[in-house]
């Protein structure tokens, strides 16, 4: 995996441990900053280079070629100028990883909250008490094209799958889902495949294999089924049992048996709109994190072509 920027430096932390021979161990010869050499293999031009020393046709097996990774040529600078980069590199990195780490604690401590205001709760029911079977299931036809939708696992939600045609498809119906719905994959419903369907997902597909809910009007409120779909305690309920889970299903009369917190309507919209704004505050800051990861990027390229 060099090519992708699995390359590091070892320090205190790292003394004494051993590595497999899959892993290979340099050290520097006369004066070399082994940061700025880090820093530059992690670098876009620096995976372009270790990627063409790299065998195999395969890129998920491709493996770098210690021969051809030790002829290869760099440009190294005098050390002095070395150090000078990875010192601001240094500075910055730090900069980048603490305020990642804020956003992971936020993230954290936002999950802590939730986890805690559902345990509080006292009034409990089956989810067949808030939600029903409401599949609208569509034949297939040969000549029609689907939009089709999927579920991620552990709470992410749904992903907008490509379109197919339905000659391309064994399956022969799809179920039509409608905004506010809910969607549930049978397999990894365990894990957090559970997810409302909003606007952007209306009027698309997904598989039998998919099972659809709607809330009953004036048991449940959407906004509070949907940060209550997101809790790993949930999950847990829906565990299959045995051996072989991976290839065992959850189905929908597990789901709609289960026992969840359950308390009146007013209080259901009270604590969603807790939760809402919790989450508001974390979605921002993971936004923020994929900005720093551009930077970081942004960064190595400006070191090794001169800019920094």
């Amino acid at each position: 995996m060099a090519w992708e920027g699995a390359i590091a430096v070892s320090g205190e932390n790292e003394k004494g441990l051993v590595g497999s021979a899959r892993f290979l161990s340099y050290q520097p010869i006369g004066e070399v900053d082994l940061r700025y050499l880090n820093y530059f293999f992690q670098s876009e031009a620096g995976k372009v280079l270790v990627k063409s020393v790299s065998t195999g046709t395969v890129t998920r097996n491709q493996t770098v070629s210690p021969k051809n990774f030790e002829n290869a040529t760099v440009l190294l600078p005098d050390v002095a100028e070395q150090r000078r980069v990875a010192n601001k590199l240094d500075a910055a990195m730090d900069q980048i990883a603490q305020t990642a780490h804020l956003k992971e604690k936020s993230n954290s401590l936002t999950l802590q909250h939730a986890d805690a205001l559902f345990r509080s709760i006292e009034q409990t029911a089956p989810l067949v008490e808030a939600l029903f079977m409401d599949s609208e299931f569509a034949d297939v036809q040969s000549d029609s094209t689907y939009p089709i939708t999927g579920i991620y696992s552990f709470g992410r939600g749904l992903i907008k799958r490509p379109v197919i045609q339905g000659s391309d498809t064994a399956y022969t119906r799809f179920a039509r889902i409608r905004a506010g719905q809910i969607v549930m994959s049978k397999l990894n419903a365990w894990e957090g495949a559970l997810a409302v369907v909003g606007d952007d997902f209306a009027d698309t597909y997904v598989s039998p294999e998919y099972p659809v809910f709607s809330l009953i009007e004036g048991a449940a409120d959407g906004a509070y089924i949907e940060h209550l779909l997101a809790w790993p305690e949930l999950w847990a309920k829906l565990t299959p049992r045995g051996s072989m889970v991976r290839r065992k299903r959850t189905t929908p009369a597990t789901l709609l048996a289960t026992e969840v917190p359950l308390p009146s309507l007013s209080d259901q919209r009270r604590i969603a709109k807790q939760l809402t704004l919790a989450r508001k505050a974390v979605d921002g800051g993971a936004a923020q994190v994929e900005e720093l990861a551009v930077l970081r990027r942004a960064l190595l390229d400006a070191a090794f072509s001169g800019q920094l």
